[in-house]
């Protein structure tokens, strides 16, 4: 090779790999990240519990979703669940179940818009896997807390058969892990609060099913950040809530809070109010059996427009 034609390589080397490295970044996402063409993304029965694999009964599926209005009402992000026997039947073939959940978070508009705080459970039954979907306002650091939420409260219950009690407990530990954190809008660790995860925390929920519908009582132990006392000021004060009456799409739910300081026996206790429920576009009739109506349901009075961009956790049992 001549000295000029060697000059030349060298020159046009780092060209070439600029262009190549281009042509890789350039090229059109994958068939998994957007939903199969012809085929719509379900709509959901309300904001809170959309049940389409039809895994839980009329009781369960109520407590869940006065669960899930609790929070809301307590601290203003949104949270949903959404059961599916298979999402290739529901605009999701193809698709893996992190993008699909995405695409299912997007569409309908899960949290708020300005925060983007939303939160989605999404179940596929028959892959037995699960999903935490996340706003995106929610850090890096969320998606390996989302995952703990699985692997601690969510999965072991989904092994043992119980998915209305590992819903639950799921709930229940999003809001104690990544909501209560994310609202106080500090720095969080990967692992923080974790190491005082309950065990037994999914049967317990699970047994919750045999309270009577009427008055249908649901206590969780609400987030474990550390609390000040007003008495002494020690960060030992406790919180448990109790919905007393649920709420419904008719009428407003009550409740009760009580405080309890483990250094100065610190008590104290006030009501609040469980946000009235929305229903949209579809319901469950007396015999258990789901009707729908017509029509696309948007964002209004249940969603506000949040969107995710693909953060959260999957996990299978």
């Amino acid at each position: 090779m001549s000295f000029r034609a060697l000059v030349l390589a060298v020159t046009l080397a780092p060209l070439a790999f600029s262009m190549g490295a281009y042509a890789q970044t350039s090229d059109p996402p994958p068939a998994e990240s957007q939903p199969a063409p012809g085929l719509a993304l379900p709509q959901p029965a309300s904001d809170t519990v959309t049940d389409l694999a039809d895994v839980l009964d009329p009781v369960a599926e109520a407590r869940i979703a006065g669960l899930l209005a609790a929070t809301r009402a307590e601290t203003g992000v949104q949270m949903v669940v959404v059961t599916l026997p298979d999402i290739a039947a529901h605009g999701g073939a193809g698709m893996r179940l992190d993008a699909y959940a995405k695409a299912l978070f997007n569409n309908w508009g899960i949290g708020d818009a300005e925060r983007n705080d939303g939160i989605l459970m999404l179940v596929a039954t028959e892959a037995r896997e699960v999903r935490i979907a996340l706003g995106s306002g929610y850090d890096a650091v969320y998606d390996g807390r989302a995952a703990r939420v699985l692997s601690t409260a969510v999965l072991p219950a989904f092994r043992e058969g119980q998915l209305a009690a590992g819903i639950e407990a799921g709930i229940a530990s999003s809001r104690d892990r990544l909501i209560a954190p994310f609202l106080e809008g500090r720095p969080v660790t990967l692992t923080e609060g974790f190491e005082q995860e309950e065990p037994g925390i999914a049967p317990w929920l699970g047994g919750a099913g045999a309270v009577g519908a009427g008055l249908l009582l649901m206590i969780w132990r609400s987030a474990r950040s550390k609390k000040l006392c007003p008495r002494c000021g020690e960060a030992t004060l406790n919180r448990t809530r109790e919905v007393i009456d649920p709420a419904t799409v008719m009428s407003s739910g009550s409740g009760i809070e009580h405080l309890s300081c483990s250094s100065c026996g610190y008590v104290d206790r006030k009501s609040f109010t469980v946000g009235r429920m929305q229903s949209i576009g579809s319901s469950r009739s007396r015999d258990g059996n789901r009707s729908s109506s017509s029509g696309r349901s948007g964002r209004s009075g249940g969603f506000g427009g949040g969107r995710s961009s693909g953060g959260g956790a999957s996990g299978k049992w």
